[in-house]
């Protein structure tokens, strides 16, 4: 071989290896969705309080338990650890999120509202599976967590809770 051809065949050979490199590399097939979750939408900050879109929201119709340093017992800071998980759970597994009519605010000026995960009302969600008190006019303040939970308190989850057996049903 020549040392011309050499050279020619060469320089054919770097032209074609970068430009290989930079294919553009095809569409995945429409039947693959996008991974479930809301993304960036949606901050946990505890089991009732959210950042969603940028706007601070406290759930209007449940009261979880505080975390550290708002807790007033171990047993509620603990609780409000496992209902936050929980929370964060749903909110992982979401593909939508939608917030209802504020109903004013909290002590923190956060707008009260009622909060749906693919058109599940969260409060409610969270009441039913015993992890949440409901928030009323009348029970305005926080729900006595570090007291035995009774069937007659206001506002109380079902016996048989997380605060009653330490772990989630």
């Amino acid at each position: 071989m020549n040392r011309h051809r050499l050279f020619s065949l060469l320089g054919a050979l770097s032209l074609t290896v970068p430009l290989a490199a930079c294919q553009r590399t095809p569409d995945p097939p429409a039947s693959i969705s996008a991974p479930p979750g809301l993304g960036d939408r949606v901050r946990v900050l505890s089991a009732d309080a959210f950042v969603i879109d940028g706007r601070h929201v406290r759930l209007a119709n449940a009261y979880a338990p505080q975390g550290v340093p708002d807790a007033r017992c171990w047993a509620e800071a603990a609780a409000a650890k496992q209902v936050t998980d929980w929370v964060r759970g749903k909110v992982r597994e979401a593909r939508v999120v939608a917030i209802e009519t504020p109903d004013g605010f909290d002590e923190f000026h956060r707008e009260l509202a009622v909060v749906r995960l693919d058109g599940e009302d969260l409060g409610q969600a969270l009441y039913e599976a015993g992890l949440a008190s409901r928030r009323t006019e009348a029970a305005y303040g926080r729900f006595s967590w570090c007291e035995p939970i009774s069937a007659k308190a206001a506002g109380a989850p079902a016996v048989g809770s997380l605060l009653d057996s330490g772990k989630q049903r």
